[in-house]
C-alpha cells in the first residue's frame, strides 16, 4: 500500500526544524540513528509528488514531475559555495563521463540551489556555462524557501544559514529511478564513485 504523502511530509519537516535548531556540525545520519527521510522506503515514496513548483536555469516554471522517465542523480547545492559544493558536482561530472554513452542519455543530473535567494535562473545558467554542465543532461532548479525545506527534508539533506554568504549542508547525493523513488544515497564524495555508477547503471537499464 502507498504511504500517505502528508504524514511523511510531517515526519521529515520536523526532523529537520529540529536539526535547524543545533549548533552540531552538519553531518549525515548515522547508522544508530537515521534521519525520518532515510526511514522512507523506495517502493512507498516518489520525490515527484511533491507538488512545489520551481524554475530551471533557462527561467522555465516546472514541478519535480518534469524530470520523470530518465533515472535521476540529485544534489542540493549552492552557487557561491567554495568548499563542498564544487566537489559535489566535480564527482557527478566524473559518474557523468563514466556512463557508457548509450546509458548517459537514460541519465539526468539535478542541482536544486539551497541559496533561492541569490541563485536566479540567471544566476544558475551563469553557474552551468562556467562549471561546463551539458544543457542537455543537467538541470538546475530554484524555488522558494518552503520548496526548497521541503525537498531537503524528504531527501534528508541538512543545512543551515551560517552567515549571510556560507550554508553548511549534508555532503550528499541521491539516485532517483525512473519514477523519482530513492535508490541509492551518497554521504560524502572523494571515496570512490563505484557504488553509486552501479546503482545508477542498474536503474538506467
Amino acid at each position: 500500500m502507498r504511504t500517505p504523502l502528508r504524514p511523511l511530509l510531517a515526519i521529515v519537516l520536523v526532523a529537520l526544524a529540529a536539526c535547524g535548531r543545533t549548533s552540531a556540525p552538519i553531518a549525515p545520519p548515522s547508522a544508530d540513528a537515521p534521519s525520518a527521510a532515510a526511514d522512507l522506503s523506495p517502493a512507498d515514496f516518489s520525490v515527484y509528488d511533491l507538488e512545489a513548483r520551481w524554475r530551471d536555469q533557462e527561467g522555465r516554471d516546472r514541478g519535480l514531475a518534469s524530470l520523470r522517465g530518465k533515472t535521476q542523480v540529485v544534489a542540493m547545492v549552492y552557487t557561491t559555495c567554495t568548499h563542498t559544493c564544487p566537489a559535489i558536482v566535480a564527482e557527478l561530472k566524473r559518474l557523468e563521463a563514466a556512463l557508457p554513452a548509450g546509458e548517459r542519455a537514460k541519465v539526468g543530473f539535478v542541482l536544486v540551489s539551497l541559496d533561492p535567494a541569490r541563485d536566479t535562473p540567471a544566476q544558475l545558467k551563469a553557474f552551468a556555462t562556467s562549471m561546463r554542465l551539458d544543457p542537455a543532461a543537467w538541470t538546475l532548479l530554484t524555488g522558494g524557501e518552503d520548496a526548497v525545506r521541503e525537498l531537503a527534508a524528504v531527501l534528508g539533506i541538512r543545512y543551515r544559514a551560517e552567515t549571510d554568504a556560507q550554508i553548511s549542508h549534508s555532503n550528499t547525493y541521491l539516485v532517483l529511478d525512473t519514477a523519482g523513488r530513492m535508490v541509492h544515497r551518497q554521504d560524502g564524495v572523494g571515496s570512490g564513485t563505484g557504488p553509486a555508477l552501479a546503482r545508477i547503471r542498474a536503474a538506467a537499464r
